[in-house]
């Protein structure tokens, strides 16, 4: 095939160019999306955006953070199209997790919700990656100290268990 120019085309770079403009679609249609569920609404006079995720949060505690979470995935399933590094996606998967966890709460997870906006950051973790950025050393060091906390929170309830055992044995 021939290009604008006359030049020949392989069907590899037809395939390249098709795959590029497609991977342009779905970027703008999660750029919509990250709107949407963070900044849908500007509050006047201020910066401040909410979106869909803190309504969500806040008029359906817990399910409306659970569907927040769920719509994350989208961005999620993104990196794994664009092969995202790992790091960067355990990253993302943290943002959703604070995000949801924290959101539950009530009335302060909302606020957190508007203040946090896991979304945007997701996708600016994937916009950088896109961009040629390589992971920096505190997507390591953020994955790194979240895998800690989950393991001492793992191990809590056996060390729990453990000191009401060993309290029953010596009383």
């Amino acid at each position: 095939m021939n290009d604008s120019a006359g030049r020949w085309n392989s069907p590899e770079d037809e395939r390249s160019r098709a795959l590029e403009a497609e991977r342009a679609r779905t970027a703008e249609w999660v750029r919509g999306m990250v709107r949407a569920l963070d900044a849908a609404v500007v509050i006047p006079g201020t910066k401040i955006g909410i979106g869909l995720d803190a309504v969500l949060g806040f008029f359906a505690p817990v399910i409306g953070d659970w569907l927040g979470a769920g719509a994350s995935l989208v961005l999620l399933w993104s990196a794994f199209q664009r092969r995202v590094p790992p790091v960067i996606v355990a990253r993302m998967v943290l943002n959703v997790l604070i995000d949801t966890l924290v959101g539950m709460v009530p009335v302060l997870g909302d606020a957190f919700d508007v203040a946090f906006q896991a979304n945007k950051r997701n996708l600016d973790l994937l916009e950088r990656h896109a961009s040629g950025g390589k992971p920096r050393a505190g997507d390591y060091v953020v994955v790194g100290v979240a895998a800690f906390v989950v393991l001492l929170l793992a191990a809590l309830p056996v060390v729990l268990v453990a000191l009401v055992v060993r309290s029953l044995a010596s009383g």
